[in-house]
């Protein structure tokens, strides 16, 4: 079973973006990923870029939330393939609060900036823990994940926030809210093929 197919329809549009985030918001981040084939452990960083709400002299048109797309960082470790970044955007986030997250008493400091953790609510059978930080009022982007897949192309990952930058027009991403899609296509495929569903089995096969 290969849990990233649905993330690729999430990652693909964010990509040709050309505008740039100097008013929008710049997330950069570790990975660390395990494949399931047992190669060797895949380190890299990366960044997520955002641009601001789209604004028109259109009064009756509601402004259109602001684009994101994912860069690789030079650093420590092997640069992700473009692939792998594609399908790691649709583990990201950056949006308001949803009924899926709930806010915790604590936070971490990302540079000078205080910011309060959210947890996002996983099913059990995933073995994933999502944190999310409010790096502005109302506004969480992704602060760490780390997932144990049960079989497929990927056995584990970790994601990592390590820094935070905010223009002054920061605002969601339209797709900011991919992870929860993304959780939710891992739990209904876990579920499946926990149950030895026949479907999710053929599936698994073809791939």
């Amino acid at each position: 079973m290969k849990f990233f197919s649905s993330i690729l329809v999430l990652a693909f549009p964010a990509l040709p973006l050309l505008a740039a985030g100097q008013e929008g918001a710049f997330l950069d981040y570790r990975l660390k990923v395990r494949p399931g084939d047992g190669t060797a452990l895949v380190e890299g960083r990366f960044r997520v870029v955002t641009t601001p709400a789209l604004v028109t002299r259109n009064k009756v048109q509601r402004p259109r939330m602001g684009a994101w797309r994912i860069e690789p960082l030079a650093g420590k470790g092997t640069a992700p393939s473009p692939l792998l970044l594609a399908r790691t955007l649709g583990l990201c986030y950056f949006s308001g609060p949803t009924a899926q997250v709930l806010p915790l008493a604590t936070g971490i400091t990302l540079g000078k900036r205080w910011c309060r953790l959210w947890q996002v609510q996983t099913p059990p059978e995933l073995g994933a823990y999502v944190y999310l930080a409010e790096v502005a009022p109302n506004l969480l982007a992704l602060a760490y994940l780390s997932a144990t897949l049960p079989e497929g192309e990927l056995r584990s990952l970790e994601i990592h926030l390590d820094g935070v930058t905010l223009g002054a027009r920061v605002s969601p991403a339209e797709e900011g809210t991919a992870l929860l899609k993304t959780l939710q296509h891992w739990a209904f495929e876990a579920a499946r093929s926990e149950a030895g569903d026949p479907e999710a089995l053929e599936t698994e096969a073809v791939e």
